[in-house]
């Protein structure tokens, strides 16, 4: 028969789809290797607590290694995806062969705000577009340092791994931990946009989207689908900072409010040398240029009106920097500095480029960004996770060609280095 594996307490009252298999039947396994997901309908206090949030899902972990059969593989097709039956902690839903006893499975719970009308997506995770994802495992998650990752692909993909549902992390921990990961769509996260939100009282959230609605309204051509995403999607941003939002968490003690980030993933590829600053408010934008060809005619237009150009000196981004970190006190911002260097720089001269080297040389930029995230961390400012250092050690060429999109190696070792700086802040992470 083998060792059964059970589901835990959740502390809450929650119902579950059909499990659907991360792992197939007859696989072995390693200890604490993500093996299954569901999704959650959560019941009274929690389903209030979670408002705003419209898909949880639990994913289920293995505590013993081996070889995995499961008990009962369910009705499959629709049943599994949309008829649910009441979470019962304690009821074995799989084994490990050879093994004895009986052990709880690990379960990680997510939780995503998603952005507008929700779309089914079948038995997938994370289904459908959100403007803020989560994950929190482990008795006392309400007590772990809460870190938020605001950032763009360099800071956000190791954290998120492969599957975007944070299973490498999951994995990779034995303590409870809390991740929330904002979108960098279509509004990026950079310094001086963070600092905006974070100072932004709620009668400014409203009369940022009375602008928009105003430019709408008068807009020729009336706004497309396409323009009316983007604005739902850009005002939601707009309207909360994630720096102070408190997401409710649970364990098997029962649901917890959770906790301000004590920690704040940053990266510094997000920092533009130029943004948009509106002429009469005078809240700060930074669309990337990839999501700004998403937008529709309309928000085009908008911004080309209502927004003027503005140039960012290195200084500038420092200031914003420390500006940020002092307005955020309690909430440590860590920042993914850049490769300054692939090893593949042929230039001989750099006679025929124009100063500064760095508005031109993207090695060189590197290298003065780089620099000047040193000095706000040599003044206490912030951290710097040194993706420069880890990547020329291992080799920049091979793990970080384009040099932002990491290597499967590259992201682990970064994922320790994050794991080892929240086990410091009080071991609420375990990495083994």
């Amino acid at each position: 028969m083998g060792a059964a594996l059970t589901l835990p307490p959740l502390g809450v009252g929650a119902g579950r789809s059909g499990l659907a298999l991360l792992r197939e039947e007859g696989s072995l396994v390693a200890p604490g290797e993500p093996v299954a997901f569901c999704s959650l309908s959560l019941d009274g206090a929690a389903r209030a607590a979670f408002e705003g949030e419209d898909v949880a899902q639990a994913i289920l972990a293995s505590p013993l290694g081996g070889r995995l059969e499961f008990d009962d593989a369910g009705a499959g097709g629709l049943l599994d995806e949309r008829v649910f039956e009441p979470w019962r902690a304690g009821e074995t839903v799989c084994r490990i062969v050879g093994a004895a006893g009986e052990a709880p499975l690990r379960a990680m719970i997510l939780a995503g705000r998603r952005i507008g009308w929700p779309v089914d997506a079948g038995p997938a995770l994370l289904p459908g577009l959100y403007s803020r994802v989560r994950a929190f495992w482990g008795e006392g998650a309400a007590q772990a340092p809460v870190l938020a990752i605001m950032g763009l692909c360099d800071a956000t993909g190791f954290m998120r791994g492969r599957r975007a549902a944070f299973l490498e992390l999951f994995a990779a921990t034995h303590g409870p931990a809390h991740v929330v990961h904002v979108f960098e769509k279509p509004l990026a996260p950079c310094a001086p946009v963070l600092l905006d939100g974070l100072l932004r009282a709620p009668a400014e959230a409203e009369e940022i989207a009375q602008d928009l609605r105003g430019f709408f309204a008068d807009a020729r051509p009336a706004p497309s689908p396409a323009d009316l995403v983007f604005a739902g999607a850009l005002l939601s941003q707009l309207g909360a900072s994630p720096l102070r939002e408190r997401c409710a968490v649970f364990d098997s003690r029962g649901l917890s409010p959770g906790r301000a980030p004590r920690f704040a993933l940053m990266s510094s590829s997000a920092e533009p040398r130029a943004l948009l600053r509106h002429r009469k408010l005078g809240y700060r934008l930074y669309i990337l240029p990839d999501d700004l060809r998403c937008a529709g005619p309309a928000v085009r237009a908008w911004l080309s009106a209502a927004f003027a150009p503005q140039e960012r000196t290195l200084d500038d981004i420092a200031r914003d920097y420390a500006q940020l970190a002092q307005a955020a006190a309690g909430t440590r911002l860590i920042v993914v500095n850049r490769m300054s260097s692939s090893g593949r720089e042929d230039i001989l001269s750099y006679a025929p480029f124009d100063p500064p080297l760095g508005r031109t040389l993207a090695f060189v930029a590197g290298k003065e960004t780089n620099l000047m995230l040193d000095d706000l961390a040599a003044a206490g400012a912030l951290g710097v996770l040194d993706v420069d250092a880890i990547a020329a050690e291992i080799g920049g060429a091979r793990h970080l060609a384009d040099g932002i999109h990491q290597s499967e190696e590259l992201q682990r070792f970064l994922r320790g280095e994050v794991l080892r700086i929240l086990a410091d802040a009080g071991r609420a992470f375990s990495p083994p």
